[in-house]
């Protein structure tokens, strides 16, 4: 059973004089009875913390986590952005999942977990966790784009406002290629931690935004026409697995009153040697009657991927369709 509390109910307008919250992006903190540290308990929480992030083709963690005792926790590290607390409350008969925000810093989440048994605390942490996973990296996220729509690429938004919309990417995308109801915004930074920015739109006849068998042949139909390799018979494409199946994982996720393809996936150079990690949303524009599709993709074979494709995955968080050259 999921009780969602109101503990902990705050808001920057309330409490102008909050600090900004701290800490490294993708990062987050745990805090629990110090008696539970060295406890399965604490096995369970590394679960959720410490297990791989999803669709980045290698290992690395979901987020750079840290578990500290309730003794620490007041003098140091109250402003942290992200953090999850563990509580045993002997007595309790259901466990509750608590969210509260801005609570001692400004752009703060904090998520709270208490249960009145360690049986229950087990339970209830394995039953949550891909739902604890989702909170903090939509927060993430949030957090991110909020800071991107203050600082960002003007030329890759100038650019995409002749399609009818506006973005906002890091500035490091200084770099455009434009195409048919297509815009490719690139990093150029040698073939090490680059990023990417893409778009396109094609024209949607009430099919399912669900069918990715038909998302993936319209990904590797307009990549191919339009990011090329350095040889005449390379382009870039979805990678494909030893069956020859796409490499991608979809998840259909409700934003507002429509909803959005999200799909991770790997992508490859055809005929070359070239590959990586991808974030894509897609969406119907049903007055337009087109897909819109943003896309983020990394290239960094000898670093960590995961802060980067995040970075261009709180871009996409940023995209707005405008109305009549006014942002909507």
């Amino acid at each position: 059973m999921l009780v969602l509390l109101s503990w902990l109910t705050a808001c920057t307008n309330e409490k102008p004089h909050l600090p900004e919250a701290k800490g490294l992006p993708c990062e987050m903190l745990v805090i629990m009875p110090s008696a539970l540290l060295n406890t399965d308990i604490a096995d369970t929480v590394a679960t959720i913390v410490d297990c791989d992030a999803p669709g980045l083709g290698s290992s690395e963690r979901i987020f750079r986590s840290m578990t500290i005792g309730e003794r620490g926790y007041e003098k140091v590290y109250k402003a942290m952005h992200s953090q999850l607390k563990i509580e045993l409350a002997p007595g309790q008969k259901q466990p509750v999942l608590g969210v509260a925000n801005d609570v001692y810093a400004r752009s703060q989440l904090q998520i709270l977990v208490r249960a009145g048994s360690l049986a229950d605390l087990r339970s209830f942490l394995s039953q949550q966790r891909e739902h604890i996973q989702r909170l903090v990296l939509d927060f993430q996220l949030d957090r991110y784009a909020a800071m991107l729509r203050q600082k960002y690429s003007k030329k890759v938004d100038a650019d995409l406002q002749r399609l009818g919309y506006r973005v906002n990417v890091p500035t490091d995308i200084a770099s455009t290629k434009k195409g048919k109801n297509f815009l490719w915004g690139s990093s150029n930074r040698g073939g090490e931690k680059d990023i990417n920015f893409v778009f396109y739109t094609y024209p949607w006849y009430g099919e399912e935004i669900a069918d990715t068998a038909r998302f993936v042949f319209k990904r590797d139909s307009v990549l191919r026409a339009n990011i090329p390799g350095s040889q005449p018979n390379q382009w870039m494409q979805t990678a494909r697995g030893e069956q020859g199946q796409p490499v991608v994982w979809p998840s259909l996720r409700k934003v507002g009153d429509h909803q959005r393809l999200e799909i991770r996936g790997l992508w490859e150079l055809h005929n070359g040697f070239m590959g990586g990690p991808f974030v894509s949303y897609v969406q119907v524009d049903s007055i337009a009657r087109q897909v819109v599709v943003c896309e983020g993709f990394v290239f960094s074979p000898n670093s960590a991927k995961r802060d980067l494709l995040r970075s261009m995955e709180a871009s996409l968080r940023t995209l707005r369709k405008m109305d009549k050259g006014k942002d909507k």
